[in-house]
């Protein structure tokens, strides 16, 4: 006799019998003796494990089918929720579109399809303006602020004096013409109480600069930003020991900046020759036809100084751009 697991447990003389309680899974339980194929119970409990093992493929077969049935479903209900959360967004557009026909029909606006705009006689400033020359639907609009193009989001199914009829939501970065600039030197520059010209042109958008006379010109009054970098030289026995850079506007100082000779570095190709660097940079807010330039201004003994460049070094450069147009006289 053989059981690989379970147990046969003996009783009285002549009687063997199973204890199915301690295995797992069934196991044959006739090794082929004659004399165990002729007892009943062995044979019952063949039979037995016949039937267990056709009941436990169903029952797998039945749980496959089940598992792959719920996720048909499961895919289908997913279906379903998407399609109703759109028709739910359709519902609400709706609902909107008809407050915003009623909002209309109450106060006797009328889409310039079906009647002519109101003419206001200016750029509109508000959501009131917008309704007034004929728009019926709520949204994001560009406005003419006080100074710049701004962009409210107006809900035109509220009455006017409802605070929710109008929110500011920011400023529109609108420009009528885009103006910028980047210009370098490649050769050394020393006159004093002059703007500094510039020789090589690496962008210049709106023209507005002249490299030649190195003076910019503003086309659009509002907000430009302007930056210099450059390196200041001190030659040798120079009696000069500083070298100052001015920022002008139309002939008055806004801004300058400083290199002192005794703070610099020695040149290593030049004797005794000293450099150190110089920078320069300011927002301003300007007006139209205004000029800027860069001068080196005059110092007593400041001889031997100089803005230093040569071919191909470009440490001299200079670059400015129109921040915010200023629609103030638009």
């Amino acid at each position: 006799m053989s059981v690989v697991s379970g147990q046969l447990i003996r009783g009285p003389p002549g009687w063997t019998y199973y204890n199915p309680l301690i295995q797992s899974p069934y196991v044959p339980l006739l090794d082929g003796n004659p004399q165990q194929q002729k007892d009943p119970c062995l044979r019952e409990l063949k039979a037995l494990e016949r039937n267990t093992r056709r009941l436990a493929e169903k029952m797998v077969k039945g749980w496959a089918w089940t598992n792959k049935k719920f996720e048909e479903t499961s895919q289908k209900s997913t279906d379903i929720s998407n399609r109703l959360s759109e028709t739910k967004d359709m519902v609400v557009n709706l609902i909107i579109y008809v407050k915003e026909l009623v909002a209309s029909a109450a106060t006797g606006i009328i889409s310039s399809s079906t009647s002519a705009a109101t003419d206001i006689g200016k750029m509109p400033n508000n959501c009131m303006d917008l309704q007034l020359i004929g728009h019926i639907k709520s949204g994001l609009y560009s406005v003419m602020g006080t100074r710049s193009v701004e962009t409210v989001y107006c809900d035109f199914s509220k009455q006017l004096e409802n605070p929710g009829f109008q929110q500011w939501i920011g400023y529109n970065d609108v420009k009528l013409s885009p103006t910028f600039f980047y210009v370098q030197k490649n050769v050394g520059f020393s006159s004093v109480g002059t703007a500094v010209p510039f020789e090589v042109e690496k962008v210049n958008t709106g023209n507005a600069m002249d490299l030649e006379i190195g003076i910019f010109t503003t086309p659009k009054s509002g907000i430009y930003h302007f930056s210099f970098g450059g390196l200041a030289r001190f030659d040798p026995g120079s009696s000069g020991e500083m070298l100052e850079l001015r920022l002008m506007l139309n002939g008055v100082r806004v801004g300058s900046s400083y290199a002192t000779k005794s703070s610099g570095w020695p040149s290593v190709t030049l004797a005794e020759t000293k450099f150190n660097q110089i920078q320069l940079e300011s927002t301003l807010k300007l007006q139209e036809s205004d000029r800027i330039w860069l001068e080196i201004h005059a110092h007593s003994g400041a001889a031997g100084v100089s803005l230093h460049d040569d071919a191909d070094w470009h440490h001299t450069h200079f670059s400015g751009l129109l921040i915010e147009e200023d629609f103030e006289y638009f």
